[in-house]
């Protein structure tokens, strides 16, 4: 058995965190860049409603530096995600609005095309997808055809079972004890000709956004779950996303 030397040697995720990229436009989509730039396999992130994020730029540090990927995680909602302080007052109902109306796939999938495009002319052959919460159900859907070899999945929103029948690639789910049983959802999944390479992991002593925004990594059993899950995405990707 070969052990992924990242396994060994994988740096936790800190409080504090100062990110290492850079960010770079394309037209007016800001994205943040990091990973060796002769690489020929890459991952896209996609953030949740949040934005960019000390968390979700580690995670993304983490998956280029130790996986040696191109990473790229786009903005989305170009500096104006949803504001923290309405979620405090839990308004369900304008957060579905915003999302109908601003963070609906029509608008993400035009800017995830830009950013292949723009892989693809630095010599990326291979791409996956990562998505944190309504980042991940953009992620999923963008699976749908063959323009991503993998995708992890990660607490993740407004799922449906059609959704799985749908998918075109190998997934991986990471859910809290916050999100709904996937149990038909991966029973779709298994049926397809890569459901072998399909996984599901439930922290059940986790909750919706850990591994992203919401995450508090001053709390050390949270900065534990959260490494876990960047290593589960790290080794995912390194199974299913290679050179022919």
């Amino acid at each position: 058995m070969t052990i992924n030397k990242a396994c060994c040697s994988l740096r936790p995720v800190t409080s504090d965190y100062t990110p290492k990229g850079t960010i770079e436009q394309i037209d007016d989509l800001p994205v943040y860049f990091v990973g060796p730039k002769d690489a020929k396999l890459s991952i896209i992130v996609n953030y949740d409603i949040f934005g960019f994020h000390p968390n979700t730029h580690q995670f993304c540090d983490i998956l280029g530096e130790m996986f040696n990927f191109r990473v790229a995680m786009p903005d989305f909602f170009r500096g104006k995600p949803w504001d923290e302080n309405k979620m405090a007052k839990e308004d369900m109902p304008a957060l579905y609005e915003w999302i109908r109306s601003v963070a609906n796939w029509d608008l993400v999938r035009p800017d995830l095309e830009k950013v292949k495009q723009r892989l693809a002319s630095e010599g990326i052959v291979k791409s996956g997808i990562v998505g944190f919460c309504w980042g991940a159900k953009m992620a999923i859907l963008a699976t749908r055809d063959s323009s991503f070899a993998a995708a992890s999945l990660i607490h993740p929103s407004l799922f449906e079972d059609e959704d799985a029948v749908h998918a075109q690639a190998p997934l991986m789910l990471i859910s809290t004890k916050d999100e709904p049983d996937f149990t038909e959802f991966m029973n779709i999944l298994s049926k397809k000709p890569f459901g072998d390479k399909c996984h599901h992991y439930r922290f059940e002593d986790m909750f919706h956004g850990f591994a992203a925004a919401r995450g508090d990594y001053t709390d050390p059993h949270n900065v534990k779950r959260a490494t876990e899950a960047i290593e589960l995405t790290g080794k995912f990707f390194t199974n299913n996303i290679q050179l022919d």
